[in-house]
This record gives C-alpha cells, structure tokens and sequence, in this order.
C-alpha cells in the first residue's frame, strides 16, 4: 500500500476518486484480517487447523489482489468516461458508462468476500483478535456501500433508460448480498467478542 496514492488522492484532481478509494480502503481492511490469520497461522496446532489458516491466507491474498486490480481500473474507468463524454460517441459512452458502473460493482463484489472471509475467521481465531476483525468489517461495509454510490452516480450518463435499469437492479443485488454478508459478519463477531 502506497503513500503515493495517499497524495494522489487528496490533489484536486478528478481521479484517482472515490473507486479508487474503496478499492483502497477494501484493501486496509484485509491486510488486519491477514495479519489475524498470519498469527493464528503461526501458532502451535493441529494439521487440519493449519491447511484452514493457510487456505485463509491465500484467499485473502487473492481478494486484495484482486483489489488491487480494480483500484487501478476505476482510475483507467473514469478517464475513458470523461473521453467518452467530450468525443460524443454514442458507442464509446454506453461502454464507458458500463465500465465506470461495473468496476466499483466489483469492487462490492470482493468487499463481499472478504466479509464471508471475516466470518470465517472469527469463527476460529483467539477472541482477543475479534476487535481487529470487527474493524475490518466496519471497514469494509463502508467499502461496499462508498462502492454502490459511486457506481450509482455513473447510471444516469446512461441515455438509454434500459441500459440504466439493467445496471442499477444489478447493483442492488450486489449491494443487498454484500449488506447480509456484512451483518452475517458482524452477528458471528459480536457473539465472540470480549465481555465489557
């Protein structure tokens, strides 16, 4: 993770935006959800207990490059709609208008498997780790709902009104799904978390 987008991200510009920013913050949270897994990895245990902590691992390295991925994406997403915007290209723009709604709907899509991820987790790790776990989860719910916004936003440069019907029941469905995981996740968390 990369100061420089830090920087990137504050200059007044338009991009890297608030896509990139998700993707980024997705990715924040899963580095602690990592780090739970990396010490429950290194403990003394049963086999089984470490080919569960190692397929964790993997899983989550997967997700955050995926996330990685998309961080980039948004960015390249944004500047091909702003092109297809000024060009007036009918064509260009209802691809363009997809891309910049699909990839924060990805986005939401991998916030949603790192909170199953979460899940998972606080089912086995130490209890005193679940507080580093419930703040990955409340960043990522932040993640995927920041993510619906954003491509919502993108919807109405859509002209034809199908195109923005399609794209906006799609998201929905990735927002409802990735909403249940969250609070599925935080329901798991919050029966294992230590007694005030």
């Amino acid at each position: 993770m990369s100061h420089q987008f830090l920087e990137d991200l504050a200059r007044p510009q338009p991009d890297p935006g608030g896509g990139a920013a998700a993707a980024f913050g997705a990715r924040v949270a899963l580095a602690l959800v990592e780090k739970v897994a990396r010490l429950e990895y290194q403990r003394p245990r049963k086999e089984e207990s470490g080919a569960f902590w190692g397929k964790i691992r993997q899983e989550i390295q997967e997700i955050a490059h995926n996330l990685a991925d998309l961080q980039e994406q948004d960015v390249q997403a944004y500047f091909q709609l702003t092109r297809a915007l000024a060009a007036g290209d009918a064509a260009a723009l209802v691809m363009a208008v997809r891309r910049a709604v699909q990839c924060p709907g990805e986005i939401m899509v991998q916030a949603r498997q790192g909170l199953n991820l979460i899940t998972d987790v606080g089912q086995k790790c130490r209890s005193y780790l679940i507080s580093d776990l419930q703040v990955a989860c409340e960043l990522l719910g932040g993640v995927l709902l920041g993510a619906y916004h954003i491509a919502r936003a993108n919807l109405p440069f859509f002209q034809d009104e199908g195109n923005r019907q399609i794209d906006h029941d799609r998201l929905n469905q990735w927002r409802d799904a990735a909403l249940a995981a969250r609070d599925r996740a935080r329901m798991e968390l919050g029966k294992r978390a230590e007694p005030v």
